[in-house]
């Protein structure tokens, strides 16, 4: 079945970049939805979010993220991927180890809020942490939809480069290694390097899990989860794949502030509360015949290790 082009956007100007909307007309995006056919998700109950962090998040920033969605109405609930006070638990160390740290969480969640099902969003290497956890340690029957921010859906071409030069993790990096944990190449790099089979068992037989529905948001303007395609979905399943240069030409969504990001925060509340998917740009467009941020090129090899 081929993909459909939903073209929905709810477009605002500002001024200048700032945190303040003012409104506008809808106007033209492109928002690939999967081949489906469409999970059987009920969306009519509001569930708690679960938010994995990026990598080396630190905890202002998730906590300022979780904040940001509040204003939407939305219960967020921050599972920090590195916590420093644990070695064991660093992004360099493993990401299949801090996926096996969230069974506890969602029981103590389940405790807490009454509920079985949760929705989850996750950024950058959260976005692996997240899918290890539904494919390995029995998430996916507590998950009802997965908002993913450059994801690395398809593995971190970044970490294959190290892995084949037989520096992972990267120099400078081994400084966020215990030493008593450090072994080369690691287990974190091992299950994020896209060419690895940890990778590749993740996605096999589809990158989307049944039963869950995605939505994959990602920017042109990513280096960091670069190529920006490698955030998002190929072949079966229930998801989206949102580029956010096709609702925002000229928002400039890159990977280290997307969560800070206004028009994206909006996007990823649309997602949450079951569409229509709507993200209110903080840039107007430009006039007809003019270029756009949309028009740069994307980044098609991100960061090396030479």
């Amino acid at each position: 079945m081929s993909s459909k082009l939903l073209r929905r956007c709810s477009v605002a100007c500002a001024l200048s970049m700032s945190l303040a909307f003012a409104a506008a007309p809808v106007a033209d995006a492109g928002v690939v939805r999967g081949p489906g056919p469409a999970a059987s998700i009920d969306e009519s109950e509001k569930l708690p979010v679960i938010y994995v962090t990026g990598s080396n998040e630190p905890k202002q920033s998730a906590d300022a993220f979780a904040a940001s969605m509040r204003r939407f109405g939305v219960d967020v609930h921050v599972f920090m991927v590195w916590e420093p006070s644990d070695p064991a638990t660093s992004p360099y160390v493993t990401v299949k180890g801090n996926s096996a740290r969230i069974p506890a969480f969602i029981e103590k969640l389940r405790a807490e809020t009454g509920h079985d099902k949760f929705d989850v969003v996750t950024y950058s290497q959260g976005g692996l942490v997240t899918r290890y956890w539904l494919k390995d340690f029995d998430g996916a029957r507590h998950v009802r939809k997965v908002v993913s921010l450059s994801g690395m859906i398809k593995g971190s071409p970044f970490q294959a480069d190290a892995v084949r030069n037989g520096q992972c993790p990267p120099p400078g990096l081994e400084l966020l290694v215990p030493p008593e944990l450090a072994k080369n190449p690691s287990d974190a790099c091992l299950e994020m390097s896209s060419e690895g089979d940890e990778v590749r068992r993740l996605n096999t037989p589809s990158e989307a899990l049944p039963g869950i529905r995605y939505y994959n948001i990602t920017t042109t303007l990513e280096y960091d989860a670069s190529p920006y395609r490698i955030n998002l979905m190929d072949g079966p399943g229930d998801y989206y794949n949102i580029v956010t240069q096709d609702l925002c030409p000229n928002d400039p969504v890159v990977h280290l502030t997307m969560t800070m990001t206004p028009s994206v925060q909006s996007l990823v509340a649309s997602a949450l509360k079951g569409g229509p998917l709507e993200m209110k740009c903080m840039t107007p467009d430009s006039p007809p015949g003019a270029p756009s941020l949309k028009d740069v090129p994307p980044v098609e090899n991100g960061p090396k290790v030479t």
